[in-house]
């Protein structure tokens, strides 16, 4: 691997402090198709309710990038020193401590490998959200006519395969798998600029992470097979083991996106939410390798560890996210808005022939000029009204319980309840589980591990793990349908 510069890229982040980039990293940083985050602000339409909540996708992304390499290269350090020393049982899952102990070992020992994974970490974090457009999630919702195949039929291998998939079944791209476009188009301008010797395995590595729908079900095998091979060409050693274990940090209930989108959110949007102690997070809490029964079609070979007396740290975290989802990310206006803008678009879009987003279309897309194409473009003049607070344009919206009384008087005065689909709290349902190591008074020699799921431990685990939060949010207008 080469870089186009030695020099670290050093940044004072609001959240994290000095933070810096060097080699690959500094170079992805640098490409347009990144720097156009500046331009997309993390929390979309939310800045209409939370009018300090500007920050970008750019900010963010830099953030979870710093937290990845940091948890890597803590989680390796970790499994090399840690007290677990056999496989171990708990409940119907079985941990594969020895496997996963030789997995890391063979990494760290080996400099290439070790510099690989590294790489690979940080670049997923800082790519885990390059496909956002503009208004962040709400551009999903809009259902807009996208067509990236100008990029995608450049592919090989299962990435092609999985967008023909899509193309077959006719469903609409979502944010991850736009990435995997980004993700393909920056590493290949890397490589044709010398800066990557080969892409290949840095792309099957970086996308599958950002976008696990690549390595499951159908496209599992040839996944497995493209992967394996292209480490093997590259002699990096860790093999799919390493990249089923890197898989938490990137997507899963303790993530580096999560991780850092609570911190900044919050403090964006003057939210007052209890402390998120990461450096114990990325520090403490390590996956591991393991047969892990599942009936939700989530991850089943592998499960975060820690030590019971970092529960605490955990249940703050998932409390903390439930507070950012109650105040911030499913506030009632917020909500109100977005119903509004899918709502007078799906009208524009339904009535006349409306321009294509391509890939280069998509990356100008910023936050200001998608607003002057729905007014322009779609003839949506009513979303620029309401977002600008016109007067005329006044809409009234409720959060309240499921009451059948109360929703007859509502739609009997003319709200409608917005359809919303539920968030689960425990995003990728892994088994976390907690342990102890329990010496013997008379041999102090002689120890065994105690270890428990961490849902039997913390009756606040037990209950977030199953909770959708889903409000339900009555939107009510004020001017007349035309």
């Amino acid at each position: 691997m080469k870089s186009g510069t030695n020099k670290p890229l050093v940044i004072r982040d609001e959240i994290h402090g000095d933070i810096s980039f060097e080699g690959i990293a500094r170079d992805v940083i640098d490409h347009e198709d990144f720097q156009r985050l500046r331009s997309i602000k993390q929390l979309g339409l939310a800045e209409f309710v939370f009018p300090c909540a500007t920050h970008t996708r750019f900010q963010h992304s830099l953030g979870a990038g710093y937290l990845a390499g940091q948890y890597f290269e803590t989680m390796v350090k970790a499994w090399l020193t840690s007290p677990l020393e056999k496989d171990e049982k708990c409940g119907t899952s079985q941990l594969f401590i020895n496997r996963t102990k030789k997995c890391f070992y063979e990494v760290a020992t080996d400099s290439r490998s070790m510099d690989f994974w590294t790489d690979v970490s940080i670049l997923s974090g800082l790519l885990h959200d390059v496909g956002h457009g503009p208004w962040s999630h709400t551009f999903e919702y809009l259902e807009l006519d996208l067509d990236f195949s100008l990029i995608t039929n450049k592919m090989e291998g299962c990435a092609r395969f999985y967008f023909q998939e899509l193309a077959r079944t006719k469903q609409s791209l979502k944010h991850e798998d736009i990435s995997i476009v980004y993700i393909f188009r920056i590493l290949k301008d890397l490589e044709k600029d010398g800066t990557l010797e080969n892409s290949d395995a840095y792309f099957l590595s970086v996308a599958s992470l950002v976008n696990k729908k690549m390595t499951q079900g159908k496209f599992s095998a040839s996944f497995r097979t493209e992967l394996q091979a292209a480490l093997k060409k590259q002699k990096i050693r860790g093999g799919i083991d390493i990249h089923q274990l890197i898989r938490p940090l990137i997507s899963g209930p303790f993530d580096v996106d999560r991780i850092d989108y609570i911190q900044r959110d919050g403090r964006n949007s003057g939210v007052q939410i209890g402390g998120i102690e990461w450096r114990r997070i990325v520090t403490k809490v390590i996956p591991c390798l393991a047969s892990h029964p599942n009936t939700d079609g989530e991850p089943e070979d592998v499960v975060l560890i820690s030590n019971m007396k970092n529960q605490h740290v955990l249940d703050d975290f998932i409390f903390s996210l439930f507070q950012m989802y109650a105040q911030v990310y499913l506030h009632p206006k917020i909500v109100g808005i977005e119903e509004i803008a899918r709502k007078e678009l799906q009208k524009r879009v339904s009535s006349r022939q409306n321009p294509k987003i391509t890939f280069e279309v998509h990356r100008c897309l910023t936050d200001e000029k998608f607003r002057a194409m729905l007014k322009h473009d779609f003839r949506a003049t009513r979303i620029e009204g309401v977002l600008l607070r016109q007067k005329g344009l006044e809409f009234h919206v409720g959060r309240y319980p499921k009451d059948p009384v109360l929703e007859k008087e509502l739609i009997k005065n003319g709200f409608k309840l917005v359809e919303l689909s539920e968030r689960p709290m425990m995003k990728d349902s892994l088994g976390v589980y907690l342990y102890s190591i329990l010496k013997s008074s008379k041999d102090l020699k002689s120890k065994r591990c105690y270890m428990k799921e961490w849902t039997t431990i913390s009756e606040l685990a037990d209950r977030f793990f199953s909770i959708y939060y889903s409000p339900r949010v009555w939107v009510q207008r004020e001017w007349k349908e035309k």
